[in-house]
């Protein structure tokens, strides 16, 4: 029987809001000179002034459009590296090498940019409706608690519609099949779940009571090896831009055991249609810093999924009017899904490109 069209889309060419603040870049990404990254398909250099606050500018000279990424930085200007001409932070021409008079559409669009703890935060909507409330609380994800150590990690770049990545983590019975043996010895699938929603954040939660942990998920959890503990596994999601998983083991035969906490973020923010940035980072209840090689450890189990969700992607291109048939562990990706979409449609027409459409302004000087 025919499959009816599903109201949601689907996952491979899932639109995004504009109105809400994305993971630009971390910010030791951002120094003394020119960082070119594309978001919600419009492209932007980022870079810092000589006081040290980040800019974000459209990569696009006003001039004749060459990306000012391939020009030069001189002081807080960036100057185009065609003919000269120079824009400053907030977008405004200050310089024409060729003439003294600057016409006033002469600029490039600024977006507005905060950086909070080690990341860039930048709003690629409507600069009239910019809300700093939308930029998701740090205490819930784990990066201002104390006694808690944050490591940003990774930026891997993944070449899939940023919903699948969704749908990706917030269906952790993936774990027991694509990472066999690396985060658990396969009891995560046959576990059971909830799903609930509150505000922006769709939550999923599994606990596996009574297991025992191999040797590789021990060294990963910071926990003893076949030694029997509950763990709680709850998948968090901030629609449409941050994913944090909280895996929490508790040992069932110690009642002094504090138990150990170890957050994944994954902070998603689509470059395109058919790519998204993701920004790893790792926060424990302890102490101990990431090793470089425990590091490239979590890299390739994320690289992993990278494969698996690109080749989704390109079968989702190739067979694009075949609908996907779902199941009850989709319930947490299906429900993010509803709520970017009720993003989508509260922006309804508002929603733009956002980059430069002026028309052309002929000025000699």
């Amino acid at each position: 029987m025919q499959q009816s069209p599903s109201p949601l889309g689907q996952p491979a060419h899932q639109s995004y809001p504009r109105n809400q603040w994305y993971v630009a870049a971390f910010s030791r990404e951002v120094g003394s000179g020119l960082l070119a990254r594309t978001f919600l398909d419009v492209p932007v250099v980022l870079y810092r002034t000589p006081d040290g606050k980040a800019v974000a500018l459209h990569d696009k000279c006003g001039h004749k459009g060459l990306p000012l990424s391939m020009g030069k930085l001189c002081g807080e200007t960036v100057q185009c590296g065609y003919h000269g001409i120079e824009f400053g932070p907030s977008g405004a021409c200050t310089k024409i090498p060729q003439q003294n008079f600057i016409p006033p559409s002469m600029r490039v669009r600024s977006f507005p940019l905060i950086e909070k703890w080690q990341w860039l935060w930048i709003w690629m909507g409507d600069p009239a409706k910019v809300d700093l409330a939308l930029i998701p609380d740090h205490y819930w994800l784990g990066l201002e608690r104390e006694g808690y150590t944050a490591v940003p990690t990774f930026l891997m770049d993944i070449d899939a519609n940023y919903q699948l990545l969704h749908d990706n983590l917030l269906d952790n019975t993936h774990i027991s099949y694509m990472h066999a043996g690396l985060l658990d010895n396969g009891e995560v699938a046959g576990s059971s779940f909830s799903v609930e929603q509150k505000g922006q954040i769709v939550k999923l939660t599994r606990e596996t009571r009574d297991i025992t942990v191999n040797e590789n998920a021990a060294r990963y959890f910071r926990v003893q090896a076949n030694r029997r503990y509950d763990r709680l596994h709850a998948t968090e999601t901030f629609a449409p831009s941050v994913n944090v998983g909280k895996n929490t083991y508790i040992d069932r035969a110690d009642p002094n055991f504090r138990p150990v906490e170890l957050y994944g973020i994954n902070a998603l923010t689509p470059a395109t249609m058919r790519s998204t940035h993701m920004f790893n980072v790792l926060i424990t209840s302890y102490g101990q810093q990431w090793s470089p090689e425990e590091i490239e450890a979590t890299r390739q189990i994320n690289l992993q999924d990278k494969v698996a969700l690109e080749a989704m992607q390109q079968r989702y291109d190739e067979f694009h009017d075949e609908l996907e048939v779902s199941v009850r562990s989709d319930q947490a990706g299906m429900l993010c899904r509803r709520m970017i979409g009720a993003l989508l449609q509260e922006e309804g027409a508002g929603n733009t490109q956002g980059a430069d459409s002026r028309p052309v302004e002929r000025a000699l000087g």
